[in-house]
């Protein structure tokens, strides 16, 4: 029995949903560096245990090594370039009066901006072939396993909240911000549902492709955007933060697959 179109579409709005409430709160109450940074610290760990166990393992699972490190250096490449597509707009040309609309804004907020552009093209890179990983599942299963929706929904949360509180405070209109981050779920969900309904007959290999995308989206996002803005507020915290994040996702992606 396999699940339907509207069951994949449902599902990935679940997970992805998160993210547009907590760029609401970010922006709305704009909290501290130091509270984003902690939230962004435990979803560090929450999002390498997702890569891991929910993502590149399932991609080796479904289309062995080879095509799992492949799409999963796709994904490292596809947010290398994005980033580098967005400095080259502007929003890394801090002294420039005409760098992408930007150049009125004070040093700070430019460095806000840049961190937050960053994490919500991570949650645009991640976002999609995640969902289209949801749609895939429901080609085989009625359920989507619950460990993949929660450690994406709850990853999703520190996402949005450093996003909407750093739009905010680089001037950003709120309801630009919401806009924004509307069409990453709206783009996800129709991912998951094209993935549903183009993929039936696709080879393992394309749906292991697909799956470690989403790994390679995460990793890099980690790393360049997550990590580093947390670490800046938090210190050594981030360790215990990030382990507590890992070690929650672990147990939820072993105890309900």
């Amino acid at each position: 029995m396999s699940g339907s179109l509207t069951d994949a579409a449902f599902w990935s709005f679940v997970a992805m949903v998160p993210v547009v409430i907590s760029a609401w709160v970010g922006l709305s109450f704009k909290p501290s560096k130091k509270i984003t940074a902690y939230f962004l610290a435990f979803s560090s760990g929450m999002l390498i245990a997702l890569l891991s166990y929910d993502l590149v393992e399932e991609a080796f699972r479904i289309s062995g090594p080879y095509y799992a490190l492949m799409g999963l250096f796709m994904g490292l490449l596809a947010y290398q370039f994005s980033n580098y597509l967005v400095s080259g707009s502007g929003i890394r040309r801090r002294h420039s009066s005409s760098s992408g609309g930007i150049g009125h804004l004070t040093l700070e907020q430019q460095n806000e901006r840049s961190t937050a552009l960053a994490l919500l093209i991570g949650a645009a890179l991640d976002g999609i072939p995640e969902s289209m990983s949801i749609g895939i599942t429901f080609l085989d299963n009625p359920l989507v396993s619950s460990s993949v929706i929660l450690a994406v929904a709850v990853a999703n949360i520190p996402e949005g909240l450093a996003s909407g509180a750093g739009l905010r405070r680089s001037g950003m209109s709120p309801l630009k911000i919401l806009i924004m981050w509307s069409a990453v779920v709206v783009v996800c969900v129709i991912s998951s549902v094209l993935a549903w309904m183009l993929m039936k007959e696709a080879p393992d290999a394309m749906k292991g492709l697909i799956t470690a995308f989403a790994g390679g989206g995460v990793l890099a996002m980690t790393f360049q955007a997550i990590i580093p803005e947390a670490y800046e507020e938090v210190k050594d915290w981030i360790g215990l933060l990030a382990g507590v994040g890992f070690a929650i996702a672990f147990l939820v992606s072993h105890m309900y697959h």
